[in-house]
């Protein structure tokens, strides 16, 4: 009898390892995302580059064939731009900063509002732009490649549009009185609305805020980093269910009911990523508030996986669909708090969720990944690219995964690309993507040969005069 009941627990454990664990070296190996940037997904947008009026296509089949032509979004502009950076950043092949620059000069001749300042929100193939209110979400979106572009090649043109539009929205459309940003602007950046966003106040951070406090190192952006997070804890994280809402009113009444699990995991993710910035444990604690009631209610114990929309007042109540951005943001949230509290349930998840993202999301026919599938993984949403869906949170995931299992988990080195100019010795910048400050750089080469000159623990080279300088950079964690 013991030897059955031993031989019963053997195959209970493999039958659970397959279910979950199949490929968890895999999924756990930062290759295992460094190639599915390169190999799976970026190779699909080259192909949506729209050679007649510039830019990228908007709307994208599933085999990589363009659907009907219509209105180009900015905000798919800037996501395309920033995809291509991150393949650049992983790579240092210089075909991706073409792609990236051809994007961010169409943003500069038709997207950008050289009037007032920030971004239109559609430009039509005649150029002709859309100069209605101005969204948020399109303003916060609309920093994103450019902020990557700034980082990964110093294009000051690129900064000059992230600085310019970050400053309209803090003096235009920061409610002073009750804090938060205002869901939209007029076009001239007057005020229209009083109401409040989850795109408004947490998109401002995942989108470019961090990206570009840790691309200058400001002490002013740290700050408005922190004036988000105090709103959100303050103000759009339920207490009671750990629930983060959508919309609101000036003074943070919420007035929608039917949430986003997507939303949820990404603002813990910010709260993770701003605690590691400042150590601050009140966003940790709320982060993990958030993980704790979506694990509860939107993982789906059975298959795997997160659910995409749920009733605040009955969670049961659920969207059993996945989209892929949903995954993204669970899979980064988990594997942040692993790394910022220790817990192993969250490791656990975050195998689980990328080994569902790699066995149904990924299209291994003809790349990228699909829009949605079922409960079980049965592709439901096919198309490749539209007025929400480019290459930015696939290829988002992938580098910050690679940095992320190499550095946090392994505790190995990690290396990333960046082609840099300077016209006078002594520049700055700031080459660490990672918001703690235990990551650092170990060592650099220039153009294949060791570079010195840099600061290990506050993470920036300081540039030699030069035009396009190839450096690799290799990242530890400080001893």
């Amino acid at each position: 009898m013991k030897k059955i009941l031993i031989a019963f627990a053997i195959a209970s454990t493999v039958m659970l390892t397959s279910t979950y664990s199949a490929a968890a070296p895999s999924v756990m190996s930062p290759q295992y995302w460094k190639t599915q940037a390169l190999n799976d997904l970026i190779p699909f947008w080259e192909k949506t580059k729209d050679v007649e009026y510039g830019g990228f296509y908007t709307n994208v089949n599933e085999d990589g064939t363009i659907g009907e032509p219509g209105n180009k979004y900015t905000r798919m502009i800037s996501r395309a731009t920033f995809g291509f950076c991150a393949a650049y950043l992983l790579s240092g092949e210089d075909k991706y900063l073409d792609f990236a620059g051809y994007g961010f000069d169409y943003m500069l001749q038709f997207c950008w509002d050289a009037e007032s300042g920030g971004w239109h929100t559609t430009v039509d193939e005649a150029g002709d732009t859309d100069d209605g209110d101005k969204n948020l979400f399109d303003e916060t979106y609309g920093n994103l490649g450019p902020v990557l572009l700034y980082f990964t090649t110093g294009d000051a043109k690129a900064l000059e549009c992230v600085q310019k539009t970050h400053e309209m929205m803090q003096t235009k459309a920061w409610d002073k009185e009750y804090g938060g940003y205002y869901a939209s602007v007029g076009n001239n950046w007057e005020t229209v609305t009083t109401n409040k966003s989850f795109n408004a106040e947490l998109d401002t951070c995942t989108a470019y805020l961090l990206y570009y406090y840790l691309a200058t190192k400001d002490k002013a952006l740290l700050a408005d980093i922190m004036a988000v997070g105090d709103i959100i804890t303050a103000h759009m994280v339920d207490p009671k269910t750990g629930f983060v809402g959508e919309s609101f009113t000036r003074t943070w009444e919420p007035t929608e009911s039917r949430l986003w699990a997507g939303h949820n995991l990404k603002t813990g993710w910010v709260l993770a990523r701003m605690y590691c910035l400042t150590g601050e444990k009140k966003y940790l604690e709320t982060a993990e508030k958030i993980a704790g009631s979506q694990i509860k209610y939107m993982w789906d114990e059975k298959y795997g996986g997160w659910f995409f929309r749920f009733q605040s007042d009955d969670p049961a109540d659920r969207d059993d669909d996945k989209d892929w951005w949903t995954q993204e943001e669970g899979n980064n949230l988990m594997v942040t708090l692993c790394h910022a509290t220790g817990a192993k349930k969250y490791m656990e998840k975050f195998k689980q969720g990328a080994q569902f993202w790699d066995n149904y999301l990924i299209d291994k026919k003809y790349g990228e990944c699909y829009n949605a599938v079922s409960r079980k993984g049965a592709p439901l949403r096919r198309k490749k690219a539209d007025m929400y869906k480019s290459a930015y949170h696939s290829m988002e995931q992938a580098l910050l995964n690679y940095l992320y299992l190499s550095l946090y988990v392994d505790k190995k080195e990690a290396q990333l690309y960046f082609r840099l100019s300077s016209d006078k010795a002594g520049q700055k910048h700031y080459v660490n993507l990672l918001e703690d400050p235990a990551v650092v750089i170990k060592s650099v080469e220039l153009d294949g040969k060791p570079f010195a000159d840099f600061n290990a623990g506050e993470g920036y080279l300081t540039l030699p005069e030069g035009k396009a300088m190839k450096f690799r950079v290799t990242y530890g964690i400080a001893e």
